[in-house]
């Protein structure tokens, strides 16, 4: 692919706005101006990826993060969601899902729009994505900039959210940012030649960019080299919520009968996330720690793939799959457990780890993306991808020493939503031209 031309000085106007986003395509003309309120920057965050549960649910940390920054700033929040005629939701769960979505929501407190856009199956879309994602959600964007309400654009991901702010950006003659958080960059980043031209235009095309990580900070710096500066941005975590409890208490309260050892896993059912080899490591460790019982707090598109594995390997009642619990509840959860599991091919900065280790919860986990900065074995152990022999072995070691959950818990202290909101904003501010970048 091209690399894309440097974009010019002055840009031309536009009057017809489909028109406009093609030649924005073609020349690389994307206005970096600067936000219109200095005072109090109007942020409009940009996710394909939000929750439609007044308390976050499993997705309650993008929710979390958007808070906590909305009580710093004005903060409204843009959901792009597929259009679904409902007779197609009847016959396909994703799509009813898509179909039932409403179009406005408060989440957390901050008011959630659900606009929708045009996708069309097969991978083949998957490059037009932002530009489908663009023409939905103009009109909501217009509305919102007319209103005031829109100073800059904040994709919460590389691809498709950070391309299609910086088109959006463009159109509305605003500045536009993007947060890489893990898939997007190791995997729709890098896995084809179009997934990396379009990551380059993205970083190219933004006002400012940031991640969660240093390791995916690093990765972008590789697909899309000559950037001067990125953001390393930690999420940060409850720690009023997230906190050692009585163990005993939670598992009553979550009908976790008997005294066996628990080993949980908490998030999406999906591929990527290692769950394949999670089953076989369990079925192993049952074989030593009989009473041993595992449970899988999330869904996804592999729930029914894993419980036909689970019959298969005759763990029968041994595993337990909650499904998709209020957030609210995740700590409890934590609390009634013996250790975390997290046997992820691939992640940022995964902060399941880290509330785990609020809860003074050991982790056993693999040595991807920013999880050995923190994972040492004083609170847990890594162990090698895709290795069911080692991560069965260290789930044993792990549930047999003694551990000391104030400790654990000490490594986060300091890892406060509010600290991420005023680093967001200080990031924000310094892209849209009204502030310096953070230290």
């Amino acid at each position: 692919m091209p690399e894309p031309m440097t974009p010019p000085a002055r840009r031309r106007r536009l009057s017809v706005m489909p028109t406009g986003v093609a030649a924005a395509l073609a020349s690389g003309a994307v206005d970096r101006g600067k936000a219109s309120s200095p005072e109090r920057l109007a942020v409009v965050v940009l996710t394909t990826a939000y929750p439609i549960r007044s308390d976050g649910g499993v997705d309650a940390v993008l929710a979390k993060r958007t808070a906590a920054l909305a009580a710093l700033t004005d903060v409204c929040v843009v959901v792009p969601t597929p259009w679904a005629p409902r007779w197609l939701g009847r016959l396909v769960a994703r799509w009813r899902r898509y179909s039932e979505t409403p179009r406005r929501l408060d989440i957390m407190g901050v008011e959630t729009f659900y606009p929708r856009y045009v996708q069309l199956p097969g991978r083949w879309f998957v490059p037009f994505a932002p530009l489908a994602i663009v023409l939905g959600i103009l009109p909501r964007l217009w509305r919102l900039r007319r209103t005031g309400r829109l100073d800059i654009l904040y994709g919460q991901a590389t691809l498709p959210d950070g391309l299609a702010s910086a088109l959006a950006g463009n159109l509305l003659r605003v500045p536009a940012a993007c947060l890489a958080r893990g898939l997007d960059v190791n995997d729709l980043g890098r896995r084809t030649p179009m997934g990396r031209w379009l990551t380059r235009l993205t970083v190219r095309w933004s006002a400012g960019v940031a991640t969660v990580a240093h390791d995916l900070m690093d990765g972008l710096s590789e697909i899309a080299p000559g950037r001067s500066r990125t953001e390393v941005i930690y999420d940060g975590i409850d720690l009023e919520a997230f906190r050692p409890g009585d163990p005993a208490a939670a598992r009553a309260r979550l009908g976790l009968e008997g005294n066996g050892r628990v080993v949980l896993f908490v998030g999406r059912l999906v591929e990527g996330k290692g769950l394949d080899t999670l089953l076989e490591a369990f079925a192993r460790l049952r074989a030593i720690e009989g009473g041993a019982r595992l449970v899988l707090v999330g869904d996804g598109a592999l729930a029914p793939v894993l419980r036909r594995r689970v019959r298969n390997l005759g763990l029968g009642d041994a595993v337990r799959f909650a499904g998709e619990r209020p957030y609210a509840e995740i700590p409890t959860w934590m609390q009634a457990a013996d250790v975390l599991v997290l046997p992820s091919e691939s992640e940022g900065f995964p902060n399941v780890i880290r509330e785990a280790l609020a809860c003074g919860l050991p982790v056993v986990a693999t040595p991807v993306g920013e999880i050995p900065r923190i994972l040492t074995e004083a609170v847990g152990r890594l162990v090698p991808v895709g290795d069911a022999a080692a991560l069965a072995t260290a789930l044993r070691d792990v549930l047999r020493k003694p551990i000391d959950r104030s400790r654990v818990r000490s490594l986060v202290r300091d890892a406060t939503w509010e600290r991420n909101a005023r680093s967001t904003l200080a990031f924000l501010r310094a892209a849209a031209g009204c502030g310096e970048r953070p230290a």
